[in-house]
């Protein structure tokens, strides 16, 4: 096991780091950096665990990305790319990539599917020899099946998408 002191750069560590996303958010964007800060730290987080409510906030760093839009859309999954590539010791990681035999979950965009692939990234590089001598993959926990309203929402999506596809629109969705 490593020790965290080691992790610290031989000093005792100070406490933890946190990181919170806030999608759909042009209502935060006029707050000052601290006025975000205080909402999650003050507000939000002790709604959830009061234990949040005496934690000491050290340092911090507020990133703002007014306009951005996510590359995922329905029927972008066959541009994305792939997990294992054609140069043995490259991989690529993120929610964004495809993971062939690999899949794990959702195919859309989150922290989770980037946390998985690169998960998985390590585990095709051992698996391939890439890493030295051990081959020792971190297992990977399967997820429940998707929910009803996921599957529907697939099946019509993609019954539409058949509908278009002889018109030449193979995704309208994809910018």
């Amino acid at each position: 096991m490593v020790q965290p002191r080691f992790v610290q750069g031989g000093e005792e560590p100070k406490g933890s780091v946190l990181s919170c996303d806030f999608y759909n958010s042009s209502a935060l964007n006029p707050l000052s950096d601290q006025d975000i800060v205080d909402l999650l730290t003050k507000e939000l987080l002790p709604a959830c665990y009061p234990e949040f409510a005496s934690a000491q906030v050290l340092d911090s760093y507020v990133q703002r990305f007014p306009g951005a839009v996510t590359w995922f859309s329905p029927g972008s999954f066959k541009y994305r790319p792939p997990l294992i590539t054609s140069i043995p010791n490259l991989v690529c990681a993120g929610d964004i990539v495809r993971m062939g035999e690999r899949e794990h979950g959702a195919k859309g965009l989150c922290q989770e599917r980037a946390y998985v692939s690169g998960l998985e990234a390590a585990n095709a590089l051992a698996c391939a020899g890439q890493l030295g001598p051990n081959k020792a993959q971190h297992p990977v926990i399967p997820i429940r099946d998707d929910e009803p309203q996921v599957v529907i929402g697939s099946r019509l999506n993609k019954q539409f998408m058949d509908v278009l596809k002889p018109f030449g629109l193979d995704s309208p969705w994809v910018r």
